[in-house]
Formats: C-alpha cells, sequence, structure tokens
C-alpha cells in the first residue's frame, strides 16, 4: 500500500519518493510514464490511451482513482525511449510548456496520432512517476495533465509541445452575446 506525505501547495508525494529524491537507495528507480489520450484513440471500438513508459521493459502499473480512463486498474504501459525537457525559469508570462519526444514508436500509434491530428479535440498527455519498487498507484498525486498544442509525427519519432489550459488567452466575458440569442441588443 502507497503511503503519502502531508500535501504541499496541492501536491502531495510519496514516501518512496521522499526517500528516492533525498538518498536515491540503490533498489529503487523513479519511472516516468506518459499516457496520451483522445476520443479516436480506437482499439475494438472502444476508446484506448496510447501508454508509454520510459524504461527498457514493459510495467504494468495501477492508476489513481480520478484517472480519466481506467481508474483503480493496472494498465500495461509500453517500453519506448521518452526524453522531455521542461520549462524554461524565468519571470514572464507566458504559459510553462513542456518537449515531449517520443523514439521508436509503431506504425499503429503513428496513425493514431495523425488521425487525432485531423480532429478538433485536443491530445491530452498524463505523466505519472512511479517507484520501481511500489507500481501500486503514482509517487507524485495528483499527476500532471496538460494539452498537447503541437505534434510532428513521423515513421518512429513523436515530438510535441505540451502545455497547461491557459485561462489568460480566453476572451473576457467568455459568454458571447449574439443577436440570434438576444435580439435586444440591435435596438
Amino acid at each position: 500500500m502507497t503511503t503519502y506525505l502531508d500535501p504541499v501547495n496541492g501536491s502531495r508525494i510519496s514516501q518512496a519518493y521522499a526517500e528516492a529524491m533525498s538518498s536515491a537507495p540503490i533498489t529503487r528507480v523513479m519511472v516516468a510514464t506518459y499516457e496520451f489520450r483522445h476520443p479516436n484513440f480506437l482499439e475494438g471500438g472502444v476508446v484506448t490511451p496510447i501508454r508509454v513508459v520510459n524504461d527498457f521493459t514493459n510495467i504494468r502499473a495501477k492508476l489513481e482513482s480520478a484517472a480519466p480512463v481506467g481508474a483503480d486498474t493496472f494498465v500495461e504501459f509500453t517500453a519506448m525511449p521518452v526524453s522531455v525537457n521542461g520549462p524554461e525559469e524565468g519571470d514572464t508570462s507566458s504559459v510553462p510548456s513542456l518537449s515531449i519526444n517520443v523514439d521508436g514508436v509503431s506504425g499503429h500509434i503513428a496513425e493514431q496520432l495523425d488521425e487525432a491530428l485531423l480532429s478538433a479535440t485536443p491530445v491530452e498527455v498524463t505523466e505519472r512517476i512511479y517507484a520501481s519498487d511500489d507500481l501500486t498507484a503514482p509517487a507524485r498525486m495528483p499527476p500532471i495533465t496538460m494539452i498537447l498544442r503541437t505534434i510532428n509525427v513521423t515513421d518512429v519519432t513523436v515530438s510535441a509541445q505540451a502545455s497547461f489550459y491557459d485561462p489568460a488567452n480566453n476572451a473576457f466575458p467568455r459568454k458571447e452575446y449574439t443577436l440570434a440569442e438576444h435580439p435586444g441588443l440591435s435596438i
């Protein structure tokens, strides 16, 4: 059973994650997994996320109870080389973004991402960190979920920029008042 420390700024980390950060036991590795979700990712007519792990072997790990797909179940993450570059530190007002590169993707995954690019619905990506000796829950809660803003798919590589929802770039007021809905505006 995974035990978590008290939350700090709304984020909780597991006891295993805290130990790995402070002393880095040789028997424990923190494993990063990534789940890509889109309504067009179908297998047998069922929406199925693309799940990858930055490791040399596939893993079966349990998702958190609030997971959008497959909550509280063990799922398979496919081993692929993943590199992630975090946002630059600074005092700019831009939305933090990550650069995600996944190498060695199969043709099936490339086809699914190509189909998602044709849709107006964005692809969501969730990063979950697990302790290698405790795959019963993510080591950092809640997992980070972002939206892919740009995606470049080749035969074997996926490169993408992911960022958080940006409320600063929304129109205000959010509700648009049109003549069709509110004919009194023309008076």
